[in-house]
């Protein structure tokens, strides 16, 4: 293990991921000056009304604990959230949905103010850090040898900082960011949802004079004696007093109001007894979305009077507990939500981002501070690993964590659908239901997406390729044991329904054995080999607009995402890919492993299984040295001669790669194509294998017939035989 001792490094923003990444370094012996352009939030308290609470889960809690930080931030900042809430629309009573089936399992509630002091205040207290505030980042510098960083204090001042690296961690707009956005080759995208956020507040009970009946009925009610159990025996020393509250504080409470608007409410306790709420509405609506949008409420009637009717009428239980809710609607800004993809994260091995500056997301999947701690843990130790080779270790930090970054960006705007549509829907809460019977009973092969990225520290993209996975098991049990089955037949005969309808498609029996999508998402960041052309999509007429159809035009490479080549790709006198035989892509095939390294070429001996143990003419070969990302990856492994050619002496008609050439990307005379043509075997290239076991499979994965073209993109899809 190396030593990075002495490093000098500037970190840009004193945020959560600022102030940890300056505690984690100087740990390391790094001499660390953190720069923030706001005041110091511990002379002046910290800002609210713009600020989502935070839910800190098992990855932030590892970090923190990997600078012994852990069991403070969980002692004076955290509550614990065993599920959900949900409060229906109307008088229904609100309804428990426990997160898992592991009753110790829980998110934690953070005041984001309270836990940036916590950091700040930790930073500080190391000897090798120093911290300033009111210092807005205007300019980096990164010359060979060094980088340089210029700073402007509140009083227009201006100052030259030089360090060995400067990390950004300055948020979502990054002013490091702006300025690595002007170099070369620098790909930035931002979405925004037509949804903003407000904060509004719910005080602790004994604060609350209007609702007062029913904060005495919530006390009394079995949910507060649920509440407290929760609090006193599994509050993994978190010492809360439930009978402060006006609401149950053990879970994350949510007014889901999908339909036409797709609004909801959340709210998360806060250590005083109060609850921080969080409206979600779109920026603007009509007639048709029933009021729940920022530009109606408050603003097309007479002022802060109807904000207390309309939330009594859409958030009746919730209105009661908050008195100032005119005054908090009227004060408290509307904010927007944005995802922030952008690539690379470092330039030059002397400057990198971390947390939102490289990859802001949405917050509907709790996990922006924790993937942000997660940054700081992998850039830490990767420098440490390549001390002697800084850019090294920024690249390896980048590869590592790029792909992590997008995967959880796609699961948080998965969850807010989830959270806003379909909490409250009665089949959704059946597949739910199946979910925590199938994880009791399967607890190793049924692991729910929810308990991957909450409760345990397995990459994002394991986690979003299981939660896939495990939704087509649920699909297929749910089709195999209806509803009516849990009334008719009782919930302990229909739990062993649906284990053993579970165990019959997790083994791949029967009709409803699962699918496995092995093709990309095609979208306008998908990566294409460097000069050809990546997709886009040009809107000719759209519904929303008016017109009677939405229709597209795509352009692309026919070399796109997971795609079949055709033999005059390579070869003058090969077949253009409408001529090629179907059978190649239909059929039955096996899915192998290779033990490469990236950049080199598969050998026979490197299969997991031998070619004579094959037994089918189409091969599938995993060898994981392919990074997805925003660039094109160009270090991926090729196939060798020799392979070729005993594959086919096996009888091999296709060969299948999950990288984007059957030949290595510095390859200039194709020699893997070119015996692949002489022996007229097939390619198909471009697969996504992570997550597909090897076995056998039935392979589904015809090309379009295009008549004269050198290649087609095809939808590749693998059923377990």
């Amino acid at each position: 293990m190396g030593s990075i001792a002495g490093k000098r490094v500037v970190i840009v923003g004193a945020g959560l991921a600022g102030s940890l990444l300056a505690v984690s370094l100087a740990r390391q012996g790094c001499s660390v000056r953190v720069y923030e352009r706001r005041p110091d939030p511990r002379a002046r308290g910290y800002v609210g009304g713009r600020s989502i609470n935070l839910a800190l889960s098992a990855r932030g809690i590892h970090a923190l604990a990997s600078v012994g930080l852990d069991r403070a931030v969980m002692e004076r900042d955290a509550i614990p959230m065993y599920g959900r809430v949900v409060h229906p629309a109307g008088a229904g009573e609100p309804v428990f949905q426990a997160y898992s089936t592991h009753a110790g399992d829980a998110i934690n509630s953070v005041s984001r103010g309270g836990l940036n002091m916590t950091l700040i205040d930790a930073a500080a207290r190391e000897p090798g850090v120093e911290m300033h505030f009111e210092q807005t980042c205007t300019d980096i510098d990164v010359s060979p040898g060094y980088a340089r960083a210029a700073f402007r204090d509140a009083g227009g001042a201006s100052r030259s900082v030089d360090a060995d690296l400067i990390a950004s961690a300055d948020g979502a707009f990054s002013a490091v960011r702006g300025v690595m956005m002007k170099t070369d080759r620098f790909e930035y995208q931002q979405t925004y949802l037509q949804h903003g956020y407000k904060e509004l507040h719910i005080p602790p009970a004994m604060e609350i004079a209007r609702g007062a009946e029913a904060v005495a009925a919530w006390q009394k009610s079995a949910a507060a004696a649920r509440a407290a159990a929760h609090m006193g025996t599994r509050g993994r020393g978190v010492g809360v007093d439930a009978s402060r509250y006006a609401m149950d504080p053990s879970g994350l409470h949510i007014w889901p109001r999908g339909g036409k608007a797709g609004a909801m409410m959340i709210a998360l306790p806060n250590r005083d007894g109060s609850f921080t709420c969080t409206l979600f509405w779109p920026m603007s609506g009509d007639e048709q979305s029933g009021g729940h949008a920022f530009d109606r409420v408050g603003v097309s009637r007479d002022g802060g009077e109807s904000v207390r009717k309309f939330f009594e009428r859409e958030y009746g239980d919730a209105a009661a507990f908050m008195p100032t809710l005119e005054q908090d609607f009227a004060s408290n800004p509307v904010s927007s939500l944005v995802t922030v993809r952008c690539y690379p994260w470092q330039r030059d091995g002397r400057v990198a981002m971390v947390g939102d500056a490289a990859h802001a997301i949405v917050p509907f999947y709790g996990q922006g501070m924790n993937a942000a701690f997660e940054d700081v843990v992998c850039m830490t130790r990767l420098l440490v690993e390549h001390s002697g080779d800084q850019r090294a270790a920024l690249e390896a930090y980048q590869f590592e964590r790029k792909p992590q970054a997008d995967a959880i960006a796609q699961m948080a705007l998965e969850n807010f659908v989830e959270m806003r549509d379909l909490v409250g829907r009665e089949d959704w809460r059946y597949r739910k239901r199946i979910e925590q019977v199938l994880h009791a009973a399967e607890p190793e092969r049924c692991v729910p997406r929810y308990n991957l990225v909450s409760f345990s520290t397995q990459p994002y993209t394991a986690a979003l390729k299981a939660g896939e996975r495990l939704e087509k098991v649920i699909a297929s049990v749910a089709a195999a044991v209806p509803m009516t089955v849990l009334s008719q037949r009782g919930e302990e005969a229909w739990r062993q329904e649906v284990t053993a309808a579970g165990r019959r498609v997790l083994d791949g029996r029967g009709a409803a054995a699962v699918l496995h999508d092995c093709s990309p998402v095609v979208n306008a960041s998908l990566p294409v080999w460097p000069g050809d052309t990546p997709a886009s999509r040009r809107v000719l007429c759209e519904l929303s607009r008016g017109d009677t159809v939405t229709l597209s035009t795509l352009t692309a490479t026919v070399h796109l995402g997971s795609h079949a080549d055709g033999p005059n790709h390579y070869a003058t006198d090969g077949r253009p890919i409408d001529r090629q035989p179907l059978d190649h892509y239909i059929g039955e095939c096996i899915v192998v492993s290779a033990s490469t390294p990236r950049g080199g070429r598969v050998r026979p001996e490197d299969l997991s299984v031998p070619i004579a143990d094959l037994s089918s003419r189409r091969v599938l070969i995993r060898t994981n040295t392919h990074r997805a990302g925003g660039v094109f990856d160009e270090g991926f492994a090729g196939l060798s001669v020799e392979l070729v050619e005993r594959l086919a002496a096996a009888g091999v008609i296709t060969v299948g790669v999950d990288t984007p050439s059957v030949d290595t990307f510095d390859s200039k005379d194709l020699p893997a194509h070119k015996a692949i043509h002489r022996v007229d075997i097939a390619i198909l290239e471009g697969l996504v294998l992570e997550g597909v076991g090897d076995g056998r499979y039935e392979l589904i994965a015809p090309p379009l017939k295009l008549e004269g073209f050198d290649a087609s993109p095809v939808r590749a899809v693998l059923r377990a035989l």
